[in-house]
């Protein structure tokens, strides 16, 4: 069966739909047909779940990884003896 749409532009729009663009908005945007990114998101949904699991645990570390960054004791210097 010879696809009609490039895996490039599937894995695009599923993507920008996870960012949270909603999916009229993707398809006007790209020219497509609605009931086709439907039919993507249905057809990929393992990708698209295992996408926006990993998206939001990069948030969740990104986040502790800055709040441990603010928190880092400053050392403390000796002062010189004149």
């Amino acid at each position: 069966m010879k696809m009609k749409y490039a895996m490039d532009l599937i894995l695009e729009v599923l993507n920008q739909m996870i960012d949270g663009k909603s999916m009229n908005a993707v398809a006007r945007e790209k020219g497509i047909p609605v009931s086709t990114v439907y039919s993507w998101k249905q057809q990929y949904a393992d990708y698209y779940d295992k996408l926006v699991y990993q998206k939001s645990k990069f948030r969740r570390l990104k986040g502790i990884y800055h709040s441990i960054g603010n928190e880092q004791p400053k050392m403390k210097t000796k002062k010189a003896i004149a």
